[in-house]
């Protein structure tokens, strides 16, 4: 794969037309989840969900998809955006993702702090629920890959995956929402401007929807069983209201389909779009898409992922411009990757040939000089970073946000800028310098990112020299 690693990055704003991609069509095919007579491993029991039984309201009527188009994010640039035309005709055959953006600051760096990083927990703050008498807060080794909920009246499917913390609520063929949490005290939220939304404008939809706006969460506890040849039960409560039994659900799997995230775990899909080269480079739970044209990335987004009830579910929490909430995809045994307009790519595939970095070895300071600019990359260990430039004692860039590290790749999202107009999301691939014997800290990384912007930001930091 020619270059396949270097993480090339424009700092044009990212359109998600051009990206191309992706949930191409309004919610997946409900005989994707009937084909077979395979079941998901484990889930075995109890409530099946007759090919994901469609909610008992809901209303056929006024079946058009909804899609909700947001402004672009703020960029130095906007040329480049044009030149992934080829995967730019797609999103014309899409409209049922809801689209988001992350607009850009340019408030003065001490105006503000740093704000939490939407891809952290999305909890939606309330009174904290009461665990019923014997039972314990859930942990997400203690839920089922499907459950049947009951939410504001409607007949829901839960699924939590490979329990790396997306989780998705389903209604068949009307509605997928997918957020990523960290299920802290077995606590999800849901909040329409930070999770993934894929629908049709149904009545089951409309109601779940609109309690979207405002954001609910759902707790989740396990209630020990009495006798040792009974199971543990899960009980859940909608926004602090009585508990319920949570009912697993059984749910079809096809064959021809990759069922499980482990399958493309730290591995790299290539596939053949036109003109166009589409990248897909999967970690543990953690993915980064690249769109290419002649060898450089046009287009780009980072996030959390998923295979749940035989669909690729992707979160994109890093990008520049706008972006769809959430990607849908099938990923064949035969390494092709599909969109839900049918579009088919067939991709090569190859393991990533590369150890995962480790967070924690780059929290601290780090220095480098380029261009007669001296820089100040300080990494925090709660998730939040600051950029600082000065050319002799002139400030020349200031940025500040959050990073986090996905397999040997560094993921930024700037919320402070000091420029209008500079990059407000960039990635870059790392590579760690030696192992200071006495401290046990490396002596410094690269950071390949080739960010456009000036001033142009190094792509290498060291650890500073002191004056005991």
């Amino acid at each position: 794969m020619k270059n396949k690693f270097l993480a090339l990055l424009i700092s044009s704003a990212f359109m998600f037309a051009a990206c191309g991609d992706d949930s191409s069509s309004t919610s997946a095919d409900p005989s994707t989840e009937e084909s077979s007579s395979s079941m998901e491993e484990g889930d075995d029991s109890s409530s099946s969900e007759k090919g994901d039984a469609k909610s008992s309201s809901s209303k056929k009527g006024d079946k058009s998809s909804s899609s909700e188009k947001s402004s672009e994010k703020s960029s130095s640039s906007e040329k480049s955006s044009d030149k992934s035309s080829s995967s730019a005709k797609e999103d014309s055959k899409s409209s049922s993702s809801v689209s988001k953006d992350k607009s850009s600051s340019s408030e003065s760096p001490k105006s503000s702090s740093s704000e939490t990083p939407e891809s952290s927990s999305t909890e939606v703050s309330s009174s904290s629920v009461v665990t019923p008498e014997g039972a314990r807060a859930a942990k997400l080794t203690d839920l089922q890959k499907n459950y049947e909920l009951k939410l504001f009246d409607q007949t829901v499917y839960l699924s939590t995956g490979s329990k790396q913390g997306v989780l998705a609520l389903r209604i068949p063929d009307e509605l997928w929402v997918v957020t990523y949490t960290d299920f802290a005290g077995g606590v999800v939220s849901f909040k329409k401007d930070k999770a993934g939304l894929q629908y049709s404008e149904t009545d089951a939809v409309k109601k779940i929807i609109g309690k979207m706006e405002a954001g609910f969460k759902i707790s989740f506890v396990v209630k020990e069983a009495d006798n040792a040849d009974e199971d543990d039960k899960i009980l859940y409560s909608v926004d602090g209201g009585d508990y319920s039994e949570a009912i697993k659900a059984s749910v079809a799997v096809q064959k021809s389909k990759v069922s499980k995230a482990e399958a493309i775990q730290k591995k790299i899909y290539e596939c053949a779009d036109g003109d166009s080269t589409r990248t897909f480079k999967f970690f543990d739970s953690s993915y980064i898409y690249e769109t290419s044209i002649d060898g450089q990335v046009v287009n780009w987004n980072a996030g959390r992922y998923d295979i749940q009830r035989s669909t690729l579910l992707m979160i994109p929490l890093y990008y520049v411009g706008s972006s769809r909430t959430m990607f849908t995809y099938s990923v064949g045994t035969d390494d092709a990757i599909t969109a839900y307009n049918g579009e088919k790519l067939n991709c090569t595939v190859e393991d990533v040939e590369y150890a995962y970095e480790d967070a924690k070895d780059f929290v601290g300071e780090w220095v480098a000089t380029r261009d007669g600019v001296d820089w100040t990359f300080t990494l925090k260990a709660d998730g939040t970073s600051k950029l600082e430039a000065f050319e002799g004692t002139k400030q020349v860039e200031f940025k500040s946000g959050t990073w986090e590290v996905y397999g040997y790749y560094m993921v930024m999202d700037f919320n402070m800028l000091l420029n209008p107009g500079s990059t407000t999301s960039m990635y870059g691939q790392l590579q760690t310098g030696t192992v200071d014997r006495e401290t046990g800290k490396i002596s410094g990384f690269s950071f390949v990112h080739h960010d456009k912007g000036t001033p142009r930001i190094p792509t290498s930091f060291e650890a500073p020299e002191y004056d005991d």
